[in-house]
């Protein structure tokens, strides 16, 4: 399968510019991905605060309708961030999946960032499943942004035969101070994850200015021995595309067969303990 990666910088608050640029990258690249994967909230920009209910969209709206209509015209599949308008007032960070003009599947954020410069503890829901999905001949998993920092997630996503691993970021720089680096700990983590799963990672990070917080793209797929096989530059938009084989994980899981023999009943009895503890 042929997987690009678009690094774009998204037009502040207006969801129409960016269905249009989407749009775009996906003509662009016709013939070149079978999917093309956008960063977190690329539908919308990312600092929006109060704003983020004004943007907020369902599955029926006229601009997913229009990025539906594209797919099938132009015959690529596609992954893109966008605020998920839900029940009553709740909003969530979410990532969608429109594969042959169909939407099918949507992964809310489950931990919605607040630390560091990060606020959207204020305004997302949060969601509640990890969702895989198959594309080709690959088990798929969106999980955005912070949620890759919670290794359950991915343990979860591993344990439904995950072989693509689809991380959608926004990641500024100094986002957690200036003593620790955001794009050499994404790429210690995708590295581990490939590592330890046996799994493509793909990490695709925005870049542009917002509020005065400057995300610094440096997009990249990893393949499941660890090594980068694609990569977006710093600070600059761009597409990146790669093949990704299911050979190779296959290969990988045969030498290092760690899920095989994951007994999860013992993380399930530990978990378990952990829960019911009372901590005063």
């Amino acid at each position: 399968m042929k997987l690009g990666i678009a690094q774009v910088a998204p037009v502040f608050g207006n969801v129409e510019a960016n269905v249009s640029e989407m749009i775009h990258f996906m003509h662009m690249n016709k013939g070149k991905a079978d999917l093309l994967v956008f960063p977190e909230l690329s539908l919308t920009g990312y600092d929006l605060k109060d704003g983020l209910y004004d943007v907020a969209l369902t599955t029926d709206s006229k601009e997913i309708r229009h990025v539906c209509e594209a797919s099938k015209e132009i015959g690529m599949n596609v992954i893109f961030g966008f605020v998920e308008q839900g029940k009553g007032d709740q909003i969530y960070n979410s990532a969608m999946m429109i594969q042959e003009g169909k939407v099918c599947s949507v992964q809310r954020k489950i931990y919605p960032t607040n630390y560091g410069v990060f606020e959207e503890g204020k305004y997302f829901s949060r969601g509640k499943k990890v969702q895989v999905e198959q594309i080709g001949s690959f088990t798929s998993s969106m999980l955005i942004c912070n949620d890759l920092w919670h290794p359950s997630l991915p343990h979860i996503a591993a344990h439904h035969h995950t072989s693509l691993l689809i991380g959608l970021i926004n990641s500024p720089e100094g986002g957690l101070g200036s003593q620790y680096s955001s794009s050499e700990g994404w790429e210690t983590v995708g590295k581990f994850y490939a590592g330890i799963y046996g799994c493509y990672v793909a990490l695709v990070n925005r870049v542009g200015i917002e509020n005065e917080i400057t995300f610094y793209g440096n997009s990249k797929v990893i393949d499941p021995y660890g090594r980068i096989i694609a990569q977006c530059p710093y600070g600059e938009p761009s597409v990146q595309i790669c093949e990704i084989d299911t050979s190779l994980v296959k290969e990988i899981r045969t030498l290092l067969p760690v899920i095989r023999d994951e007994d999860v009943h013992v993380t399930m009895r530990h978990y378990q303990e952990i829960a019911e503890q009372e901590f005063v």
